[in-house]
Formats: C-alpha cells, sequence, structure tokens
C-alpha cells in the first residue's frame, strides 16, 4: 500500500553492478531487505491502538484523529513526488540508511512529545521513512532475487503483512506492557535498528558521475491511457478509502458502535484487513488484471456492508468479517489497477503514470478518513458510516462502468 514508482518493476532500473553476489550471501541480503521493508511498514500503523488513548488524554476529535493519521499519506507524498527516483541514482543503501534513520527519529519523537504537534510530526516523519523505503527496497529485492517476479511478489506481501501486524503488536504492547504511548515506539526503535545491516549488503546500483538531484516527478495521463488509469484510480481510491478509515478510527467504531475498548481488538481489526489483502494478493495472482479489478471492486462495498450492519447489530464478528472481505477486495483492486496502468503506460512515460497512480492511492488513503472524522463530529457514527459506503459504492461502481468500456492494452 506504500509503495512509489519503481514498485512495480516497469520502470528501467539503474545499471546493476557487474558481479552477481553468491547464492548464499544473496538469499541473506534478501531476507535483510524483506525484513527492513517489514518493519518500517510495521511502523506505518502502528499507533492505530494508541488513537483513543491520544484522544482520551488531548481531548481529541474523531476529526483530529483523522488528520494525525492523514499527516503520515502526507509524508509519504513528499518522497514519491520528490525523490522517487533517487535511489537509482544514488544506489539503494544510500536511502534505506536514511529511511532507517528518518523512521528512528519518528519513534523519538512520538515517545516524547506525546501532544498534537507531536503526534502530527512523528506521522509526517514516519510517512518519510515509508515513503523513502518502499520504492528502494522494493527495487533492491528485484536486483538481489534470482527471480525479479517472485520479488515483485515478496515486496507486495511483504508490505500487506506489515502494515497488518503493527497495530496488533502495539495493541498488545498497550494491554499487557507498562507505558502504553512509549513502549510500543521503544521496540519499534529496536526492530528498526537492525535494519542498518543494509551497509554490509553488496550495492546493486552503479553510480554514475552525474550530481544527484531531487525535481518534482511529474504527474501526467496519457490520452490513450486515461480510460484505464481512470477506472484503476478510481478504485484504489476507493480500496485505500476503507483501509484508511479502519487505520485511523478502528478504535472509534469499536468502542462507540460496538462497545468494545480493548486496543488488541483495534489491532486486530486492522490486521484482518491488511492481512487478508495480503492473502487475497497471492490468490489473485494467477487471475487477468481486469478480472480481477472488477471482483475486487465487487468485494470491497460487500465488506463495507457488513461493517456498516455491525454497528446497529452490535456485532463484533460481522464488523471483523467485513473487514476482512473489504481489505482482501482492496488488495486486489489494488494490484491489479497497477498492473492495468503499467501496461498502458507509453515508451518512457511509465513513471509518471504510475505515480499519479500512487498519488490517487494515498489521497484516498487520507482524504475520505478526514471526511469521515468530520462527519462523526457533526453527526452520529452510523450516518457517518452510511454516507461513506455510499461514496465507496459509487467508486465502485463507476470503476467497474469504466473498465467494462476499456480494452487491454496491446504492449505487455
Amino acid at each position: 500500500m506504500t509503495m512509489d514508482s519503481t514498485t512495480s518493476g516497469t520502470v528501467p532500473r539503474a545499471r546493476p553492478t557487474d558481479a552477481p553476489a553468491p547464492p548464499r550471501r544473496r538469499g541473506l541480503a534478501v531476507c535483510t531487505v524483506t525484513a527492513l521493508l517489514f518493519t518500517v511498514m510495521l511502523g506505518g500503523t502502528l499507533p492505530t491502538p494508541l488513537y483513543p488513548l491520544y484522544a482520551a488524554r488531548l481531548g481529541l476529535s474523531p476529526l483530529m484523529v483523522a488528520l494525525v493519521f492523514a499527516a503520515y499519506a502526507l509524508g509519504i507524498l513528499g518522497p514519491l513526488l520528490l525523490a522517487g527516483g533517487l535511489s537509482d541514482q544514488v544506489g539503494r543503501r544510500a536511502v534505506l540508511v536514511p529511511a532507517v534513520g528518518v523512521g528512528l527519529l519518528s519513534c523519538a519523537v512520538f515517545a516524547a512529545f506525546p501532544t498534537l504537534p507531536g503526534l502530527l510530526a512523528g506521522r509526517v516523519l514516519s510517512g518519510v521513512s515509508v515513503g523513502l523505503t518502499t520504492g528502494a527496497a522494493t527495487a533492491y529485492l528485484a536486483e538481489l532475487h534470482a527471480r525479479p517476479p517472485r520479488a515483485a511478489l515478496i515486496a507486495a506481501v511483504t508490505n500487506m503483512a506489515g502494515l497488518g501486524v503493527g497495530p496488533l503488536l502495539s495493541g498488545l504492547l498497550v494491554a499487557y506492557a507498562p507505558a502504553p504511548l512509549i513502549t510500543p515506539y521503544v521496540v519499534l526503535a529496536a526492530l528498526l535498528l537492525p535494519g542498518l545491516l543494509v551497509l554490509a549488503l553488496p550495492e546493486t546500483v552503479r553510480k554514475g558521475g552525474a550530481k544527484a538531484r531531487i525535481r518534482p516527478q511529474r504527474l501526467s495521463i496519457p490520452v490513450s491511457a486515461r480510460p484505464v488509469f481512470t477506472a484503476a484510480a478510481v478504485a484504489v481510491f476507493g480500496s485505500f478509502a476503507v483501509l484508511g478509515l479502519l487505520s485511523a478510527l478502528a478504535g472509534k467504531f469499536l468502542a462507540e458502535g460496538l462497545h468494545h475498548t480493548s486496543p488488541v481488538l483495534a489491532g486486530t481489526v486492522v490486521f484482518c484487513a491488511f492481512g487478508s489483502a495480503g492473502l487475497a494478493q497471492l490468490a489473485a495472482a494467477r487471475i487477468a488484471p481486469r478480472t480481477a479489478a472488477v471482483w475486487g471492486m465487487v468485494v470491497v462495498p460487500l465488506g463495507l456492508a457488513a461493517i456498516v450492519l455491525a454497528l446497529p447489530a452490535a456485532s463484533l464478528s460481522l464488523f471483523l468479517a467485513g473487514a476482512a472481505v473489504a481489505g482482501a477486495g482492496g488488495g486486489v483492486a489494488f494490484r491489479s489497477g497497477l498492473a492495468l496502468v503499467a501496461a498502458e503506460a507509453p515508451a518512457g512515460r511509465a513513471s509518471e503514470l504510475i505515480s499519479s497512480y500512487f498519488v490517487a492511492a494515498y489521497l484516498g488513503l487520507a482524504v475520505p478518513a478526514i471526511g469521515v472524522g468530520l462527519l462523526v463530529t457533526a453527526t452520529t457514527l452510523q450516518t457517518a458510516a452510511t454516507v461513506f459506503a455510499a461514496v465507496v459504492v459509487l467508486l465502485a461502481l463507476t470503476s467497474i462502468a469504466v473498465t467494462a468500456r476499456t480494452r487491454p492494452a496491446a504492449r505487455a
């Protein structure tokens, strides 16, 4: 859920270094980079079970909680738009090591400044760490692994696994460890530190003599790709909206709608959503992207309907099932949409088209959650959930209709 233009594997990579690493060393390198990617993604959702604690301590409204969550997406968009191809210029390790440093800094800010400005700063820093890591780590895995397509699958599943495990881990720490607003970040920092071992890995990018430049990523949609891009962007916006809503306001839904205040349950909700997204991506790997895109947009509203119905019924099991179903649909929609967009990209324009796709994804992660936070403040939880569901259903129907009218790209 958090990648940049290099994630798809469609953008030409920087020239690799000449000497391939021995198989055993290559395997250790793949494991090291995978573990780093997992841990950084874990940090992206780690605060989810803590939001009710922050809200009670600081008097934060649901809207402010949603804004704190949205700061994470803002942090991701910065590296995506400004430094998406930086690791192609300076090397994978030269990006991943600072990414670990930013992640450690975010942990320190969260632990030392449990205030609203501290939360906003910590979330932005966490997003920057994720934004720097995903593209560089995904490209690194493709260059280290003997089978690049398998590496892309490892990266995709690792992304979702980390995002799912983060809130489950912090929920357990909040429930059973001391200092609930500090311990999760101490544990995350301890898990991040081994990521510095990437310094011992072989560099896979042969750096040229030109000085690295950070330039804004151009975003534009070629006319020929607009129908497919529109369908994919609408789908990923709606899919990420559901995942963002659960990540930002799961505690609010559980406490007010289902009368459960357990931080472990809040973590379990997000774990169900992202875990099922990763499993669904694996299960749908052999399905044609157009078919998978349609099915994803059929499944997401079904899961969302279960979530909405669970509130008046006060059914925790229905709520969890809805989160899992919606997450599965979102995972399939995300991966199939990325494949469709990549296939439509004209020669030399893959980076800008795929970057535009990810901008749509991260706007979906942030903007709807803020809207629901505003609605919850002004109306009731049930009303806010119903309005949100109606909007996502409309997005799903739009995506399905546009996808049905498009033809597959001629290029592979």
